[in-house]
């Protein structure tokens, strides 16, 4: 990110009713997820100031359906909720259907961003897993 408090979708499927999913920077300077089934609107945001400017950074947000909780992975660092709320995980509404948006997902075109690799999965990761992903990510760079 050029600017991490200047607002940037990265990912977006939302159709023109807004159902779907997307994943954006806010001015706070944290990463937030909508997701949105038509009827209900749903939000999460990471912690704030994990985002540095002209760095890459390896973002995980495993959205569990089970228990019906968001959790954010950012560099390897589960997001706790620091100094600002209790903890670091949210609850979405036990009674979103679905996110299905568009048939395609929408990488940001926008200049301020570039994203260097997505991975999506159809199953929840679980903390460590995100944890690891990052190290290994690391130790291929190295």
């Amino acid at each position: 990110l050029d600017n991490p408090r200047s607002p940037h979708v990265l990912l977006d499927n939302r159709n023109a009713a807004g159902q779907g999913f997307c994943l954006q920077t806010t001015p706070d300077g944290t990463i937030e997820i909508l997701l949105h089934d038509g009827r209900t609107e749903n939000r999460w945001v990471s912690d704030q100031d994990r985002l540095q400017a002209g760095t890459v950074h390896h973002v995980v947000v495993t959205v569990d359906s089970g228990p019906c909780i968001i959790t954010f992975v950012i560099d390897g660092i589960l997001c706790d909720g620091g100094n600002r709320r209790q903890f670091g995980w949210g609850r979405f509404s036990p009674n979103l259907r679905d996110v299905n948006g568009k048939k395609h997902l929408c990488l940001s075109g926008d200049s301020g961003v570039k994203i260097k690799t997505l991975h999506l999965y159809d199953m929840p990761l679980c903390t460590s897993e995100a944890v690891s992903n990052f190290r290994a990510g690391q130790k291929a760079c190295l």
